[in-house]
Parts: structure tokens; C-alpha cells; sequence
């Protein structure tokens, strides 16, 4: 099922695609490459594309890496995320995410913050839940630099 998956969104040499992450291999389609191809159909310009050049995208949790940080650049920093290469969105460790790929200058307090809220279930009449958050002040950066950056500049 596995490789049918792959042919049917249109990774071209297979056996190069499973070389770079075998334990693909062992997931399962509906529970776990499906999601994270739509959802990444949904963020990417040209998902195909982003897979076939970074295939580990299939190993990384959706719930807990993924989509936390698809969510913080559009919600918070409000940045296209079809303009960022989805190998630097979520190769790094959420420290790192946070200060060099967004140019935080937090510490990476305000992603930890943002991902605790989203990945946590909502209770409804919760007061905890109504208290404001304090507004999150916009990117200031040009994030031209994000896109233009190599990998080695970032170590």
C-alpha cells in the first residue's frame, strides 16, 4: 500500500524515496502519510516536489510538529507558508525553528507557548480558556532572508 500511495501523489523513483527513509515502509496510509500529505497539500505550493526533495516530511507527527508550526508562521508571524521550504520549517528542533528559521528573539518562548495552546484539547466554559493572551507583536524582519538563507548559514 505504501508505494502505491507514493506513485498515486507522484514520487517518481521509488526505490531512491525509500532508501532515504525506509520506515516508511512500516506506516500506515490512512493513519499517517494520507493526513500529512493533504495537510501538506493544503501549506505547500507544490507538494510533490517538497516530498520527493525531503521525504523524512513523512516521519515527522502532525499533530505535535507539523501543524503547530504551519500554524505560527501564518497565524503569528502572518507569512505565506507556501514560500518556505518545508525541510526548514520542521528539520529543526522547535528552539532552533523559533530563532533561526522565524528570527524570534524570544528564546523560542512564544512558539512554545503557541504550540501548548493548539495541540492541547479546547474545553468549552473553561475559564482558563478565556483569559486574553497577549497580542503577539508581527514579524519585524524582513523575511526575505528566510528564503534566500542556506542550510549552512543557519548552523
Amino acid at each position: 500500500p505504501v508505494v502505491e500511495f507514493l506513485r498515486s501523489i507522484g514520487v517518481m523513483d521509488i526505490g531512491r524515496f525509500l532508501t532515504r527513509i525506509p520506515p516508511i515502509l512500516g506506516f500506515s496510509v490512512e493513519r499517517e502519510l494520507l493526513p500529512k500529505w493533504k495537510y501538506l497539500c493544503k501549506v505547500s505550493s507544490d507538494a510533490r516536489f517538497e516530498v520527493t526533495k525531503f521525504p523524512a516530511y513523512f516521519s515527522y507527527p502532525l499533530d505535535r510538529v507539523i501543524k503547530p508550526r504551519y500554524e505560527y508562521i501564518a497565524q503569528v508571524k502572518h507569512f505565506p507558508t507556501r514560500l518556505i521550504a518545508v525541510e526548514r520549517v520542521i528539520s529543526f528542533g522547535d528552539r532552533d525553528f523559533a530563532i533561526k528559521i522565524m528570527r524570534d528573539e524570544d528564546g523560542g518562548i512564544a512558539f512554545r507557548e503557541f504550540a501548548e495552546t493548539i495541540s492541547k484539547p479546547q474545553k468549552k466554559n473553561n475559564k482558563s480558556n478565556n483569559k486574553k493572551r497577549p497580542k503577539q507583536k508581527r514579524a519585524t524582519q524582513s523575511f526575505s532572508l528566510l528564503l534566500t538563507e542556506k542550510e549552512g548559514d543557519l548552523k
